[in-house]
């Protein structure tokens, strides 16, 4: 696991509390979830125990107390934790059993214990064993159950439980539908996906976030059961972030809804709100998105990160100067594999090597793979020379006409891609 940014209260788990503009390793174990709550990091490693660290100010680490954790620091001994989900203050959990369990702040009913006390350790929420995906906000929660149907709890003053405009104070079914596929939420507003890859939004829309053209204050801006956003039938995700959503349609192109205000859709043009969803530039090539509050990520295909936001705290990670970045940058230093589930990883990592790296007139690469495709972008992101249907396990590139600069050299096999910078003299 890598972290950077803000380090206030250890959140990055390497003992300091110094921020990083770069990626920096939290220690050697092998981890299969986390997640990021407002100033703490909730974890679950391969061997199925819990983990967290950073600000416990609510109790939300778990381990009892209200000691901030500078590294990570295991809760509890059971070995059975599936994945985890954060809101603001409060940590959730689910076990292989299917059972969800809570803790930390609870004042707006967060936990759904059915109580507003606050829980220092993980507490068993209600009996069900069949819960599947949460997706936290401020101080609301909207979960999927494996039979497809929703379910939300806490904070509601918005509709964004999508039950009305009051407290829920245990896990309530929202409406009777059972084919919902994706859910995610943002501050105070909720998203979530149907099978038939419809979009649906409810809760607060000051800043545009229901996608339906208004925006603004008032109760009457507000939606307070799910509604479908547009017409349109090809939706593969959704993320929302602070006060905006971004989504992935099924062409892979990339479109933002919301809050622009620090530039985190990609746009300076005046454009503070986007009060329906906007296609973000033209490339039809992204693979998955990671908005946070002030920021977007977005990864293609080819495993390159991209933002675009504004940061404090190097949390973009690649030493970009400090202030708003528009549009969608890529970011240099994150060269490494995509972020790949279990059934993403092939049975053995490839042996790969770029040489000579500098490089002055020709590379070599040489893979134990078939190479099918080498593409090669400026560190701008512009991509500048592509090689198809190379069908070898080596291939070579002449750099000799290019002036000397960093470059991102991707190559794509049967199995997965690959990216590494290379340097040219």
């Amino acid at each position: 696991m890598w972290m950077w940014g803000e380090n206030t209260y250890g959140e990055l788990g390497n003992n300091t509390l110094y921020d990083y503009e770069y990626p920096n390793k939290v220690n050697n174990d092998v981890w299969k979830d986390f997640q990021i709550g407002r100033f703490h990091t909730l974890a679950v490693r391969s061997d199925g125990t819990l983990w967290a660290w950073g600000l416990n100010n609510y109790g939300q680490i778990g381990d009892g107390t209200n000691t901030n954790r500078l590294v990570p620091t295991q809760i509890g001994t059971d070995t059975n934790w599936s994945s985890v989900m954060t809101a603001e203050y409060a940590s959730f959990a689910i076990k292989t059993n299917g059972e969800l369990w809570a803790w930390g702040i609870n004042a707006n009913y967060t936990l759904g214990l059915g109580n507003n006390i606050d829980r220092k350790i993980p507490n068993k929420v209600g009996t069900d064993t069949n819960w599947k995906k949460l997706s936290g906000g401020y101080s609301h929660v909207i979960a999927l159950k494996t039979d497809g149907t929703l379910w939300g709890w806490g904070l509601n003053s918005s509709g964004q439980v999508g039950t009305g405009n009051s407290f829920v104070t245990v896990p309530t079914k929202v409406g009777t539908d059972n084919n919902w596929r994706d859910i995610s939420t943002n501050y105070i507003s909720s998203y979530g996906i149907k099978n038939d890859n419809t979009l649906w939004g409810w809760g607060d829309n000051f800043s545009g976030q229901m996608g339906n053209g208004v925006s603004g204050s008032g109760s009457g801006s507000k939606v307070f059961v799910p509604t479908q956003i547009g017409t349109s039938a090809d939706w593969k995700i959704i993320k929302g972030g602070g006060y905006q959503a971004v989504a992935i349609k099924n062409d892979n192109t990339l479109w933002g809804w919301g809050s622009n205000g620090l530039s985190q859709l990609g746009s300076h043009f005046g454009n503070s709100v986007f009060s329906t969803p906007n296609k973000l530039g033209q490339d039809a090539d992204w693979k998955n998105i990671y908005p946070g509050y002030a920021a977007t990520y977005a990864e293609k295909s080819n495993n390159t990160m991209w933002v675009a936001g504004d940061q404090c705290c190097g949390e973009m990670g690649a030493g970009l100067t400090y202030g708003k970045h528009y549009p969608f940058k890529m970011i240099t230093t994150y060269c490494a594999e995509s972020v790949l589930s279990a059934a993403d990883l092939p049975a053995k990592p490839d042996t790969i090597s770029f040489y000579p790296n500098p490089v002055q007139d020709l590379l070599t690469i040489s893979l134990d793979k078939t190479l099918e495709t080498v593409t090669v972008h400026e560190m701008s992101g512009k991509q500048i020379r592509e090689y198809r249907n190379i069908n070898n396990t080596t291939f070579t590139i002449d750099f000799a006409g290019l002036l000397p600069a960093s470059y991102i050299i991707s190559i794509k096999t049967n199995n997965q891609l690959k990216s590494v910078k290379v340097i040219k003299q």
